[in-house]
């Protein structure tokens, strides 16, 4: 009885083998998409008492959010020579600080600054009243909140709607003439970062849903040159890199392997009738190459408009999360187009010279 039971027990071992050999291979990555993007997804409104444009915070006197409406001069003062600067949109221009204790994305159009993206570990002076690391259940008991937000400008009336995932994750709300969007980890519940921007960046970036069903009131992103694709891309590594020191991860290095798999992954999955990213291609492709690895994973992300929102989804999705702050990968690649976001992770190989 007991060698019979032992038969059995290795027929279905066998079996589940090759279950797992027939359809592990052809695993498909999940594509996080935005759902703000998503038509269906426009009226999924907070379950929050309704808070308009018409709030009560007090002004900013400190912090990264007083410099928006102010000449990219004060940035300089303030921070000295960008890192690096490219398009951003059509008429606008992001400026990139790495400074030791903090990451800043500005976007300025002309000389105007018009929005500031901060994440790391500022001072609280540098931050302002949205404290980066701080527990969010303080930010909802000291300041208000809207769920709504509604303006006109340049003759064109604009109405955003905040769902309840956007409450959690990336929370809105105002202070005097400018806007703060903030990114909300919500495994931890902790403030991995803060953009001000006044309502001209808020309609260019458009991170929320708008309540109107004509497509003539949604603003839609504009095909992106090669070159602003590059510096994305790069702004991907960096907020990656950066969500993984928040998070006491080792940084990824960038590996040109990766990079020339991304852009062939890419090219392959948009160039069919639907996208499909599947395990069994990466693996293909990276085996194609000199890069030697023990593991690999990957996330992908549609529809996004700016890094920030696309790495806060990320951390907000379990699958996403885990992959992005995994230590047991060492390296990174990825690529940018046709509005999808790649980023391929791996773990070297113990033998893996620098390719």
């Amino acid at each position: 009885m007991k060698r019979l039971l032992i038969k059995i027990f290795g027929v279905f071992l066998f079996i589940g083998f090759l279950v797992y050999l027939f359809y592990a291979p052809r695993l498909e990555f999940d594509v996080l998409e935005n759902p703000n993007k998503q038509v269906e997804q426009r009226y999924q409104k907070a379950n929050l008492p309704v808070r308009t444009s018409d709030i009560d915070n007090p002004k900013l006197k400190e912090g990264i959010g007083t410099l928006v409406g102010q000449s990219m001069g004060q940035v300089t003062k303030k921070y000295g020579q960008a890192d690096r600067t490219y398009h951003y949109f059509k008429d606008y221009r992001t400026f990139v600080y790495h400074r030791q204790k903090a990451y800043i994305l500005v976007m300025a159009k002309g000389d105007t600054v018009k929005s500031v993206y901060m994440t790391g570990q500022p001072s609280k002076d540098e931050s302002g009243p949205i404290e980066i690391g701080q527990d969010a259940a303080k930010l909802y008991d000291n300041l208000s909140l809207i769920t709504e937000c509604e303006f006109d400008l340049d003759g064109k009336h604009y109405h955003y709607e905040l769902s309840d995932t956007d409450v959690k994750t990336q929370a809105l709300m105002q202070f005097d003439n400018r806007f703060a969007q903030v990114f909300i980890d919500q495994q931890s519940n902790k403030i991995t970062g803060v953009r001000y921007l006044d309502k001209e960046a808020l309609v260019a970036i458009n991170p929320y849903s708008s309540n109107e069903e004509s497509e003539e009131n949604m603003v839609q992103s504009e095909e992106q040159n090669p070159d602003q694709n590059s510096n994305q891309l790069l702004t991907l590594y960096e907020l990656t890199n950066e969500m993984r020191k928040l998070h006491q991860r080792e940084p990824l290095k960038i590996n040109s392997a990766l990079e020339n798999v991304a852009t062939v992954q890419l090219f392959q999955a948009t160039n069919k009738s639907s996208a499909e990213f599947t395990e069994n291609n990466l693996v293909s492709l990276v085996n194609e190459t000199p890069f030697t690895y023990q593991t690999l994973s990957q996330n992908v992300g549609y529809n996004f408009s700016d890094i920030p929102t696309l790495v806060n989804s990320w951390m907000n999705s379990d699958t996403h999360r885990s992959r992005l702050l995994s230590g047991q990968y060492d390296e990174m690649g990825g690529k940018i187009s046709d509005n999808y976001f790649l980023l391929i992770f791996a773990e070297r190989g113990d033998d893996q010279d620098d390719v």
